[in-house]
């Protein structure tokens, strides 16, 4: 299958649109401006301002929006997808939703030759989202567009979207909330802020290469040592039951994502 990032028939890279213009739609935005074409859709003119002014071309829904042959990533909220499938009109050629909650099933109220259904996160602005997704076609096309932004995983059944795109969606802030712990426990044992978020965020990055090679159970035996600083750090953690309140954590994002609007 050829390639869709660049179209002799558009004289040019490939389109896609996006419709919404919120946090997950600019970060895909500018995750994949560089290998297509990106239009911006939304209601409001004033709210595309910043989209508009980083170099995307944006365009206004009105009463009757035709999607026929577009491909299409629908990055508004989940409640307004009964509304606004009556002012879409026409057939999509992909139509992938990022809408959290929606199922290929809640789909089939707007027409597509291919729907997809999956979960990114933010970082997709810089290339580096964690994508699952679920689709009842195995075109080649889908791993392409949503692996412009990052990584992508195809699951094996829809259900499984739910606990997967809590895992890739919600876990930055979890790790965002244990980053800013750590590094104010680094200014509170009397380091500088700059230096206590900066060793914090490099090893951030040194864990995740070291994760890529060991089990997180093995990592964890690999550096604390008997009797050792780790260790007893490692303790006082299972006092407070750090694992289960994550683990609740991710049930508990799981539970109201599956909770519909």
């Amino acid at each position: 299958m050829k390639s869709l990032k660049y179209s002799k028939n558009f004289g040019g890279f490939m389109k896609i649109y996006i419709l919404g213009n919120g946090a997950m739609a600019s970060a895909m935005a500018y995750g994949m401006k560089n290998k297509y074409e990106i239009i911006i859709v939304g209601r409001n003119s004033e709210k595309l301002s910043s989209l508009r002014k980083a170099g995307f071309k944006c365009e206004i829904y009105g009463e009757k929006y035709d999607i026929s042959g577009k491909i299409i990533i629908l990055a508004f909220k989940p409640y307004a997808l009964s509304q606004m499938s009556k002012i879409l009109s026409g057939k999509a050629e992909i139509l992938i939703s990022v809408m959290a909650g929606i199922t290929l099933n809640d789909l089939k109220i707007l027409k597509s030759d291919i729907s997809v259904v999956c979960m990114p996160n933010i970082a997709a602005k810089y290339g580096s989202s964690t994508t699952p997704y679920f689709s009842d076609s195995n075109d080649l096309r889908i791993d392409e567009i949503l692996g412009s932004f990052g990584g992508c995983v195809r699951l094996e059944n829809e259900n499984d979207l739910n606990a997967a795109g809590v895992l890739s969606g919600c876990v930055p802030a979890y790790l965002a909330l244990v980053a800013e712990a750590l590094a104010n426990g680094g200014v509170k044992e009397g380091l500088k802020k700059e230096i206590s978020q900066n060793l914090v965020n490099k090893v951030f990055e040194s864990s995740a290469k070291l994760l890529e090679n060991f089990h997180p159970a093995l990592l964890k035996e690999q550096v604390c040592s008997p009797c050792g600083t780790t260790i007893k750090g490692i303790f006082e953690l299972e006092k407070f039951k750090v694992r289960a309140a994550f683990m609740d954590a991710v049930e508990a994002s799981c539970s109201k994502n599956s909770t519909k609007f």
